[in-house]
């Protein structure tokens, strides 16, 4: 049995030795691991893509060495079927990060049984979002330049899966994603062949931006698409923790109507989450 996408257990922030170390031996383990988060900047002192999150600028762990390790340790290709492998999410920080990256992850797409790229997932945030207008705000990529790259005939990234979303602000955590923000993304994909693609969704903002957010389920009901949205947050301090009430009320939006569309097309990367 495929495992429900609320189930998906996710390990952050892989940008280390240690914490791959602690991934590889729970993969080993068989604990409850679906899914691996590691962000990827570029080095300008090594000359390639490393593991880290700005504002670092440098990281001892690089790309290469972190895919090599996940390959030799088989932690995506122990499964041979199409719904119960691990993810391996790669976000990447920069446009020149991601160019760097494109032989490593290549490289790692070769190993991989065909049917199981779908499962590396590509992400960047490719259009501005909720939260402000400040330079932060900025997206680091050309989001034509960014798509093109990953739907060229020619790259074997094509059939990993496009992890694509929007900058966010701390400035107001509960900002709405608008209609226009969605539009602008659905708008873009319209002239491209995007099989799979998942939508990364700040958690916080679900509740204020529902109308614009079920768009981005209404508009791919074609089962031979993998439309889904990765509701993500981590923060847990007093100002910015999500209260358990917030989540149950997500929950229930997504998943406790089984004659909709909805169900089971959402992860829940949050912390401190559990099914009700």
């Amino acid at each position: 049995m495929p495992v429900p996408l609320i189930d998906f257990r996710w390990y952050h922030a892989v940008n280390d030795q240690h914490k791959l170390d602690n991934v590889l031996a729970s993969s080993a383990k068989h604990t409850q691991l679906h899914a691996i988060e590691a962000d990827i900047i570029y080095s300008e002192a090594k000359g390639q893509s490393v593991m880290g999150h700005p504002p670092q600028v440098d990281g001892e762990l690089t790309l290469a060495l972190l895919l090599q390790q996940l390959n030799e340790a088989n932690f995506q290709s122990t499964s041979m079927t199409d719904t119960d492998a691990n993810i391996l999410k790669l976000d990447f920080k920069s446009m020149k990060a991601l160019q760097a990256s494109i032989h490593d992850v290549e490289n790692y797409l070769k190993d991989l049984p065909h049917q199981l790229h779908q499962h590396v997932w590509i992400n960047a945030d490719i259009l501005a979002g909720p939260g402000g207008k400040g330079e932060d705000m900025q997206p680091k990529f050309d989001s034509v330049e960014f798509i093109q790259l990953l739907t060229s005939e020619t790259s074997l990234m094509k059939s990993t899966t496009l992890s694509i979303g929007w900058t966010t602000s701390l400035t107001d955590i509960h900002a709405p994603y608008t209609m226009d923000m969605i539009d602008e993304m659905l708008t873009l994909l319209r002239s491209y062949p995007c099989k799979n693609i998942t939508f990364p969704i700040r958690a916080t903002s679900v509740l204020t931006s529902w109308e614009a957010l079920r768009k981005l389920y209404d508009n791919n009901v074609d089962e031979n698409k993998r439309w889904t949205l990765t509701l993500w947050w981590s923060l847990t301090s007093e100002q910015h923790k999500m209260t358990k009430d917030a989540m149950n009320r997500i929950h229930s939006l997504l998943e406790s109507d089984y004659q909709s569309i909805l169900p089971n097309r959402t992860f829940y990367d949050l912390v401190n989450f559990s099914p009700p």
